[in-house]
């Protein structure tokens, strides 16, 4: 967490052109923002655990692996975050969910029917939802607040069929992770349609 404020005002800006989401239906694009502004309105309301209990299952079950103490070292984790963040005088003061960027059906089943032939099937469906929050930060040096802007992202991950959705955060993940995963994921870059992320000061106006 001592890296926290320099993430927020250093950040990386990535952006890609928009894959566009017309083969998926309009319901699951919905679904995924609202799920997401679900869950973003909680935490902020302080409750981080809700971002354990939606983590997308194998990314939480990878996570936990790089821990000593597994899942229960992940939930202590990020059930410390509330404190962590009072103690560097950080709070987070808004969350905005914008419209899904792109959509991609994920996780192919290969197999055949009774009569032989073959089937392929997607059983999950994957929304890149962009996200803007808003935090105030007490400058260390000045004791002065500041408010920062920070860009980012959900993969919000649907099994088809279902009403639940789990997430991955965007800028905890790389392509290759994501890949790792998906690995039917468009190669090209502005197919995938990967959102902006970035961090940056909000100045006051004069």
């Amino acid at each position: 967490m001592s890296l926290l404020i320099a993430a927020f005002v250093v950040g990386e800006t990535r952006q890609a052109a928009a894959q566009g989401t017309g083969r998926v239906p309009q319901s699951v694009l919905d679904q995924a923002e609202a799920a997401t502004r679900a869950m973003g309105q909680q935490v902020l309301q302080g409750n981080f655990r809700v971002a354990l209990e939606r983590m997308y299952p194998r990314w939480k079950k990878r996570a936990a692996k790089k821990l000593q103490g597994g899942q229960v070292e992940l939930a202590r984790r990020l059930a410390e975050i509330p404190k962590e963040m009072a103690r560097q005088g950080i709070s987070m003061l808004n969350y905005e969910v914008r419209k899904a960027t792109s959509a991609h059906e994920v996780v192919l089943l290969r197999g055949e029917d009774k009569e032989g032939r073959p089937i392929n099937m997607y059983l999950e469906w994957l929304v890149f939802v962009p996200t803007r929050a808003e935090y105030r930060v007490i400058d260390p040096k000045t004791r002065l607040p500041r408010k920062i802007e920070i860009l980012g992202f959900q993969v919000a991950v649907n099994k088809k069929g279902t009403p639940d959705w789990h997430f991955i955060d965007g800028r905890n993940c790389s392509i290759a992770d994501l890949r790792s995963f998906f690995p039917s994921l468009p190669e090209d870059q502005k197919l995938l349609g990967l959102p902006e992320i970035g961090g940056e000061e909000i100045r006051r106006e004069r």
